[in-house]
């Protein structure tokens, strides 16, 4: 008897961890859907009742995908009516891609819960998740694996999967200070506080980088659920993902007006030293034409020795100048067609 009472007791509590989980899901789906629709002003309350119409379905459907799935009833009274919608969304999400195995219009027009949670979780996957890629994995080992990558080199942290690893809040935080490292002191963390620096997480996250909090510090701190983690991870994964993107854009900007600057700077001492350049040698063939010749050996004599010194001083300095210039014409030319500018024609003056 008391180890029938025993597994009776062992069953009861794997429902009750299985009915938290998919409390937890739904909650974080939920906020999930919302951030989606938000652009049209909509809201889901209970994502098993709110959907069983197939409108919010259609809507969420047309916010991932920018695309229109076409007429629908947008009030649907009737039964048949929610059916039609549903399919709709069904067919949509099946032509993308997405296998539906045992889910059809019915599960979602009778609101059923567990049904609804794994179609949407399927959505989350292809809209969401499936585009995160490393290395040929697949969309949650690569998730994983940057997670991985991002938090190696912190003490304490310690990424093995979408459950335990993050209970502590310390990879929260070390993705935060991977990232913005204005925004926390990892090192200052009081590491056994794993509520605390969890929360603190999830707050920075949403207020200074706009990570919508899909999740409660007590659903990760007890027992996480694996799909809702993931979910709320992504969002982290696409956030600073996109503010790589900016950063890496803004170093290509700072870079193309270097080198801008520098090809102007270019361009002027080009100017500026062939405009001295055609100054000497015009006021050298002038001194030539306003010298007197006298006639006389020793005159003839002085001549040819201040001309033999032209040609061994200043002639050489000139030559080797008119060379330079002409390397660093072709440098000009060379930088602005790097970029694909418009070609340098210098001044005719």
């Amino acid at each position: 008897m008391p180890g029938a009472i025993s597994t009776a007791n062992g069953m009861s509590m794997a429902n009750m961890e299985k009915e938290r989980w998919v409390a937890i899901q739904k909650k974080t789906f939920t906020k999930w859907l919302n951030t989606k629709i938000a652009a049209r002003d909509l809201e889901v309350k209970d994502l098993a009742r709110d959907l069983t119409d197939g409108v919010m379905l259609i809507h969420l459907l047309e916010c991932l995908s920018n695309d229109t799935l076409g007429r629908y009833a947008s009030n649907p009274k009737l039964r048949v009516q929610k059916f039609e919608n549903a399919n709709l969304a069904l067919d949509f999400i099946k032509m993308r891609g997405i296998q539906l195995i045992n889910i059809g219009a019915e599960d979602v027009v009778d609101g059923r819960e567990k049904i609804i949670l794994g179609l949407i979780w399927m959505i989350i996957l292809r809209f969401t998740i499936s585009d995160i890629n490393a290395e040929g994995m697949s969309a949650k080992e690569g998730l994983l694996l940057w997670c991985q990558r991002k938090t190696a080199c912190y003490d304490g942290v310690e990424v093995r999967d979408f459950s335990h690893s993050w209970k502590d809040g310390l990879a929260f935080c070390a993705l935060l200070d991977i990232h913005r490292p204005d925004l926390i002191d990892y090192e200052a963390l009081d590491k056994s506080k794993h509520r605390e620096n969890m929360q603190m997480a999830f707050d920075i996250a949403e207020k200074e980088i706009g990570i919508p909090k899909l999740l409660d510090v007590e659903d990760v701190c007890e027992a996480p659920d694996d799909k809702s983690l993931m979910t709320y991870i992504a969002y982290w994964f696409h956030a600073f993902s996109q503010m790589e993107k900016v950063e890496n854009a803004g170093r290509r900007v700072e870079k193309f007006v270097n080198n801008m600057q520098g090809a102007w700077e270019m361009q002027s001492a080009y100017e500026r030293r062939v405009r001295a350049l055609l100054k000497a040698t015009a006021e050298q063939v002038e001194t030539w034409q306003l010298s007197q010749f006298e006639g006389t050996y020793t005159d003839a004599k002085a001549q040819a020795a201040a001309f033999a010194d032209y040609k061994k001083g200043q002639k050489r300095d000139w030559v080797a100048e008119k060379s330079d210039l002409a390397t660093l014409l072709g440098n000009i030319k060379t930088k602005l067609g790097t970029y694909r500018l418009r070609p340098y024609e210098p001044p005719l003056n």
